[in-house]
């Protein structure tokens, strides 16, 4: 079979968009209120995701704490003072997720993309 008689891609019918190149897939702008609509998705997807992971890493730091003071924690805890790390810890992965993700949005947004 020559060259010639092969079809690409974007000739055929019915090809999936998967199997187009980005190009050639039509952008439809989102209205502000659906641009909106996924910040506020995101961003309260990404608080809850944030503050769960925040404490977990914030008890991870109250495990090597305790384990450096030789503090002894109670039976069937993790740590010594390991509610604070976890809040101080979901505290700051609450704001720091989301604001990474929503300036990730914007600039995406502003290039136009």
């Amino acid at each position: 079979m020559k060259d010639s008689d092969r079809k690409s891609t974007s000739d055929r019918p019915n090809t999936h968009p998967a199997d187009l190149s980005q190009n050639s897939l039509p952008s439809v702008p989102l209205a502000d209120e659906d641009k909106r609509m996924a910040r506020i998705g995101v961003g309260c997807f990404t608080t809850f995701i944030g503050a769960i992971s925040g404490a977990m890493i914030g008890v991870l730091l109250a495990v090597g704490v305790t384990f450096g003071t030789r503090c002894q924690p109670m039976e069937g805890l993790p740590a010594c003072n390991w509610h604070i790390f976890a809040g101080w810890g979901a505290l700051i992965g609450a704001i720091t997720l989301p604001t990474l993700a929503l300036s990730r949005l914007r600039r995406r947004d502003r290039a136009g993309t």
